[in-house]
C-alpha cells in the first residue's frame, strides 16, 4: 500500500509540473503543494534587508505579513528623560561587588550585583509588525489542480502556480535591495482573467490614506507610543482592466497582468542619541518614482543582478538517492525526521537557504537580522525581536566570512559600531572607567545596559563577541580600508577591559558576571550539589562565580586587537600592555570528569544539560582551543559536549534541544572534526525542532539564527582555517559520501573548489591573493602531499 500511495504522490508532482512548465531543482527550490497556514512553520519569507514578507500563497486570498526592521516601540521619543537603560550608582559599588566575589561570598554578591549592576528596561521596545497585506482574488473555481507555493532560491524569489478551472495563474513575490521595494506580479494564461480586491490591515492604524491618478497608494501613520512617523506607497500596474479605490481598498478587476510595488520607510536614522532624522514621504516617492520609470521588468532584471552577484558565488552539491529529488520539502523534511538521512541533496537544500536567508535579511546600510530575521507577524515580537548578544545574534553572521558575504555582514559591523556612544556611558556608569561595553541584549536605539535581572543580564563580555566578528571579517575579507575603519572600535573594547581585570588568586579574571544563563546549583547552606535537579535558572543558584566564559571572550578580543596592530603597525605600547594583561590571565582548567570548566568552581556534572556553552567559546567561534595547537584543552572541550549532550531532555532542560542551541553544538562537534557526531545532532535538531518551512525554534518561537548559521557551519565540515592551516574535509560526514564544491572562502582570503567521492578528496584548487603565499595544507587530517593544486585567485 505504502509503495502505490508514494507512485501516487509522484503522478501527482509531475502533474503539477507539467501544468506550470516549471523544473523545480532538489537543491535550489523549497517547494509545497498545498497553501500554509501557520506563520512559523509553515509560511515562506522574501527579503531586501530593509522589509521582510511572509506569504501564504491561498487561491482566494494571498497575505502577506509585513515586517519592516526599523519599526520598533520605544527608544527616546518614548519616554521623558530616556536613558537607554543606564541606571545610577553602579560604579560606586562595583569595588564591593568584587571583593565579595574574591572573598566566595557569591551569594551576597549576586544580591548587590542584582540591585546595582542591572539596567532599566523602560523605553526599551519591541520590533513590530506592519501589518497583514490581503490580496482577495475574485473568478477562482473550487477546482484546483497543478498547485505549487514555494522560493526559487536561486533567483531569489516566491511563487504561487495553480490552475483553477482552465486558467493557469502565476504570481511572483520578491523585494529588491537595490530599489527599496517589493514587488507582486500576477499573471494568468487568459486575457482579463486577473481581478482582485487589495486591503491593508495596519498594525498601527493610519492616519491618512489617499490613491492618485497614477495609481498610487500613499498610506500615513503614526506608531503609537513614541510617535514615529511611517509612510507606505503601493504603486498599481496593470495590463489592461480597471482599477478603482473605494472604502480603503484597491480593486483591479479584468486585466491580464497585474503589478503592485511596495514601499515603506520610517523616520528612524542609525544614529544616537536620538535615532530620527529621515523624511519618509520623500525616501517613498523617490522610491515609486525611480519603479514608474524602470517598470516591472527593469525592477526585476536589477533584482537578479544584485541576488546573483552574492548568491552565484559560492555553490555546494550533495550525491544523495534520486528517488527523492522530486518530492515537495515538506515530505522529504518528514522523511529526515522519520530517521532517512539519504537524501543527501537535502543538506545542500539547507545550505543554500541558510544563504538566502543571510541575503533576504541583511545587507548593508540595513538593520541587522534580529532574532526574527527581517520577518514577524506579531504586534510584539518573541523576546521583543531582540539583538541577543550572548549568542544569538553572532550565530546569525557565522556564514557570511566562509560562504563569501561580507556585504551582509555589515549591517551588524554598523550596529556594533553604533553602540560605542552609548557604551562608554555604560562603562562609566557601571564601571567608572573609560572605554565601551556592551551587555546581554539590544535594540536599534543603542541600549548597552545590563539586563533587569542578573541571571541573563549580567554579561559585560557582550561587546567583546562583538568585536570577534568585526575582526574575523577582515580576516576572510583581507579588506585593508575596512579594518581602518573598525579599529577604533577595537581598540576602545580592549581598553575597556585593561580597566577591568580584576586580581584573583594570582591571576586576572573579569567579575561580576554570570555564565550565560546559567548559575552554579546548591543546596539550602549554599554548598555546591553533586549532581544536577534543577535547570541551571530556577531557584537554589549561585551566579557571580568567576566563569571562563568571559575570560575566553577577553583574551580571544585582545589577540584579534594585538593582530590588528600588527596589520596596521599601530599602538605599539598599547599592544606590549595588552601582551603582558593577556601573560596573566588565569588559564582554563580541566576538571574531575576532564571536562573543560565553566567555573573557576570545577561545578560542571553529567546531568546538566543547560542549552548554554559560554565556556566551549575558546574552541567556536574563538579560537583559543584547537584540536592541533591545544589537544588536551580540546579533549576537555570534547567532554563538556558529551555531559551537556544534545537534543531534548525532558521537562528539566526545556530549551535544550532549540535551534540556536543545537548549531552551536553542531560547530564545537565540527571544530572537533567529528562530522557524524556534527550532522546527527544536525538531524536531531531537525527532527525535534524543526518546521516543514526550514525554519526551526527554540523555546516553542520561530528563530532564524540556526538557519542562518547552517551554511557556515557546513563549510567548516567542509574546510576550516582558524589555526593556521588550511585544512580540506576535517569533518566530512559518512552520509554525504560524494560532492563538490566551489568558491569557499578560508581566513587569508584564500578561497577553494574541491570534490570527494566515497569520502576521499579527488580534486582540489586552493586559489592564493596575489602576493600571498600558500599556507600549511591538510587534508583529513594530514598533509596534502600534492593533493591539492595551487593556483592565483583571479581578480575581480
Amino acid at each position: 500500500m505504502s509503495h502505490k500511495k508514494n507512485f501516487l504522490t509522484l503522478i501527482f508532482i509531475l502533474n503539477a509540473l507539467f501544468a506550470t512548465g516549471q523544473v523545480l531543482t532538489p537543491d535550489h527550490h523549497v517547494w509545497y503543494t498545498y497553501p500554509a497556514e501557520n506563520w512559523s512553520t509553515q509560511a515562506l519569507h522574501i527579503g531586501n534587508g530593509y522589509m521582510g514578507a511572509s506569504f501564504y500563497g491561498d487561491v482566494k486570498e494571498e497575505r502577506f505579513d509585513i515586517a519592516e526592521k526599523t519599526f520598533w516601540a520605544g527608544g527616546p521619543l518614548s519616554t521623558p528623560d530616556y536613558k537607554y537603560g543606564i541606571q545610577p550608582g553602579g560604579k560606586d559599588k562595583i569595588n564591593e561587588i568584587r571583593e565579595l566575589v574574591k572573598d566566595g561570598k557569591y551569594a551576597e554578591a549576586d544580591k548587590m550585583s542584582g540591585r546595582y549592576i542591572v539596567g532599566d528596561h523602560t523605553g526599551y521596545g519591541y520590533f513590530s509588525t506592519v501589518g497583514n497585506l490581503l490580496f482577495r482574488f475574485a473568478n477562482q473555481s473550487d477546482s484546483v489542480s497543478g498547485y505549487q507555493r514555494g522560493l526559487d532560491l536561486a533567483d531569489g524569489y516566491g511563487f504561487v502556480r495553480y490552475k483553477s478551472g482552465d486558467v493557469n495563474y502565476s504570481r511572483t513575490y520578491f523585494c529588491s535591495y537595490p530599489d527599496q521595494v517589493m514587488a507582486v506580479k500576477l499573471s494568468a494564461d487568459k486575457q482579463g482573467a486577473i481581478s482582485f480586491d487589495l486591503e491593508h490591515k495596519l498594525t498601527y492604524e493610519a492616519e491618512k490614506m489617499e490613491f492618485t491618478k497614477a495609481k498610487e497608494w500613499i498610506i500615513r501613520g503614526v506608531m503609537t507610543g513614541n510617535g514615529q512617523r511611517y509612510v507606505i506607497r503601493m504603486q498599481i500596474e496593470t495590463d489592461g482592466g480597471t482599477v478603482d479605490f473605494k472604502d480603503n481598498r484597491v480593486s483591479v478587476n479584468g486585466a491580464n497582468e497585474a503589478c503592485v510595488f511596495y514601499a515603506i520607510d520610517t523616520e528612524y536614522v542609525q544614529n544616537y542619541p536620538d535615532y530620527l532624522g529621515e523624511n519618509p514621504d520623500k525616501t517613498t516617492k523617490q522610491t515609486i518614482k525611480n519603479i514608474v520609470k524602470k517598470g516591472y521588468k527593469g525592477v526585476w532584471e536589477t533584482h537578479l543582478s544584485d541576488y546573483h552577484n552574492l548568491y552565484n558565488r559560492v555553490s555546494f552539491e550533495l550525491v544523495g538517492d534520486e528517488r527523492y529529488n522530486s518530492l515537495p520539502t515538506d515530505k522529504r523534511i518528514a522523511n529526515l525526521q522519520a530517521g532517512c538521512t539519504d537524501d543527501s541533496q537535502m543538506k545542500a537544500l539547507w545550505f543554500n537557504f541558510s544563504r538566502y536567508l543571510v541575503i533576504a535579511a541583511s545587507r548593508e546600510n540595513t538593520l541587522p537580522s534580529n532574532l526574527q530575521g527581517a520577518w514577524n507577524t506579531f504586534k510584539s515580537a518573541p523576546w521583543n525581536g531582540n539583538y541577543q548578544s550572548n549568542i544569538n545574534l553572532q550565530e546569525m553572521y557565522w556564514s557570511c566570512g566562509p560562504t563569501n558575504l561580507p556585504e551582509c555582514e555589515m549591517s551588524y559591523v554598523n550596529w556594533i559600531k553604533d553602540l560605542v556612544p552609548s557604551g562608554r556611558k555604560t562603562a562609566e556608569a557601571y564601571y567608572g572607567t573609560e572605554g565601551w561595553v556592551s551587555h546581554t541584549t539590544g535594540n536599534i536605539w543603542g541600549f548597552t545596559a545590563p539586563g533587569s535581572d542578573i541571571l541573563w543580564g549580567l554579561y559585560p563580555s557582550g561587546s567583546a563577541w562583538h568585536c570577534r566578528h568585526l575582526w574575523e571579517h577582515y580576516a576572510f575579507t583581507q579588506d585593508m580600508d575596512y579594518l581602518k575603519n573598525v579599529y577604533p572600535v577595537l581598540k576602545e573594547a580592549a581598553l575597556f577591559w585593561l580597566n577591568n581585570m580584576v586580581e584573583y588568586q594570582g591571576y586576572l579574571i573579569v567579575t561580576p558576571s554570570v555564565s550565560a544563563e546559567h548559575g552554579i546549583e546548591v543546596d539550602k547552606e549554599n554548598n555546591i550539589t553533586l549532581y544536577s535537579t534543577l535547570n541551571g535558572e530556577q531557584g537554589g543558584h549561585i551566579y557571580t562565580v568567576p566563569s571562563f566564559q568571559d575570560i575566553e571572550m577577553v583574551y580571544n578580543l585582545f589577540s584579534d586587537v594585538c593582530k590588528a596592530m600588527e596589520v596596521l603597525n599601530a599602538d605599539a605600547d598599547m599592544k606590549k600592555q595588552i601582551e603582558t594583561t593577556m601573560s596573566r590571565m588565569m588559564p582554563l582548567r580541566i576538571g574531575k570528569y576532564g571536562q573543560l570548566q565553566e567555573w573557576v568552581i570545577d561545578a560542571d556534572n553529567p546531568r546538566n544539560h543547560h542549552r548554554h556553552l559560554a565556556h566551549l567559546y575558546a574552541m567556536f567561534p574563538g579560537d583559543m582551543v584547537s584540536m592541533r595547537h591545544t589537544p588536551e584543552l580540546a579533549e576537555g572541550v570534547k567532554k563538556a559536549l558529551r555531559m551537556r549532550g544534545y537534543g531534548k531532555f525532558g521537562s528539566q532542560w526545556p530549551h535544550t534541544g532549540g535551534n540556536w542551541s543545537m548549531m552551536w553544538r553542531i560547530a564545537l562537534w565540527t571544530r572537533l572534526c567529528d562530522g557524524d557526531v556534527a550532522i546527527d545532532a544536525f538531524n536531531t535538531m531537525i527532527r525535534q525542532s524543526g518546521y516543514e518551512n526550514m525554519g526551526s525554534n527554540q523555546s516553542g518561537n520561530y528563530q532564524v539564527d540556526a538557519t542562518m548559521a547552517t551554511a557556515g557551519v557546513f563549510t567548516e565540515m567542509l574546510m576550516q582555517s582558524h589555526d593556521g592551516t588550511i585544512h580540506l574535509l576535517p569533518a566530512l560526514p559518512t552520509e554525504w559520501p560524494e560532492g563538490k564544491v566551489k568558491g569557499i572562502v578560508a581566513r587569508g582570503g584564500y578561497q577553494v573548489d574541491m570534490e570527494w567521492k566515497n569520502g576521499k578528496l579527488t580534486a582540489a584548487t586552493l586559489y592564493v591573493p596575489k602576493g600571498k603565499k600558500a599556507p600549511e595544507i591538510l587534508v583529513a587530517g594530514k598533509a596534502a602531499d600534492g593533493k591539492v593544486k595551487v593556483a592565483e585567485l583571479p581578480a575581480l
